[in-house]
C-alpha cells in the first residue's frame, strides 16, 4: 500500500475517532439524523473509551436501524453474549447498550472496506469481531501498528 493511501486510512480513522459519539436508543428518533450514504461506524464503551466493533455499510441509517434488531447485526449479538445477555429481551438489551456504549459514524465515499479493514487490525485487543485471517497473515496492511 503506497504512502498516500496509509495516510488517508489513517486520517480517516482520527475524523472517526473524533466523530460525535451519540448513545444508541435514547429515544424512537436516535438514528433519524444519520446520513444514508455509506460509511464506518464503531461502537465504543463508555468506561474505557475503548473500541469494540467496526463495521461498514452502504446506508449508515439503516445500519444503526439495524443495531436495534439481534437478529439484524452481528454487534448486537457479540454484545449480548459480552453482557452475559443472550436470550433477553430486545428492550433491555437496548438499555444496557444505551448505558455502556456510545456509536460513531464516518461518512466514506470510497474506501469503507479498508478502512474497517485498518480499524480492525489496529484495534483488534478491544473489538469485540476480529479481523480476518487473511488480513493476520497477508503482507498488505503489515505497516498497521496495533494499539494497546
Amino acid at each position: 500500500m503506497n504512502a498516500d493511501a496509509r495516510q488517508q486510512l489513517t486520517s480517516m480513522a482520527i475524523a472517526l475517532q473524533r466523530a460525535a459519539r451519540r448513545t444508541p436508543f435514547d429515544d424512537q428518533a436516535w438514528a433519524s439524523d444519520v446520513p444514508t450514504t455509506g460509511g464506518v461506524y464503531a461502537l465504543w464503551e463508555r468506561s474505557s473509551g475503548a473500541m469494540i466493533y467496526v463495521g461498514e455499510t452502504s446506508s449508515l441509517r439503516l445500519r444503526m436501524r439495524d443495531l436495534g434488531r439481534s437478529i439484524n447485526h452481528t454487534c448486537r449479538r457479540k454484545i449480548a453474549a459480552k453482557e452475559g445477555m443472550v436470550g433477553a429481551p430486545e428492550a433491555e438489551l437496548s438499555d444496557v447498550i444505551a448505558k455502556h456504549y456510545v456509536v460513531s459514524f464516518l461518512p466514506v465515499a470510497l474506501g469503507r472496506k479498508e478502512l474497517e479493514e485498518f480499524l480492525s487490525l489496529r484495534h483488534r485487543r478491544t473489538l469485540l469481531n476480529s479481523p480476518t485471517r487473511r488480513h493476520l497473515r497477508g503482507t498488505a496492511y503489515d505497516w498497521v501498528e496495533e494499539l494497546t
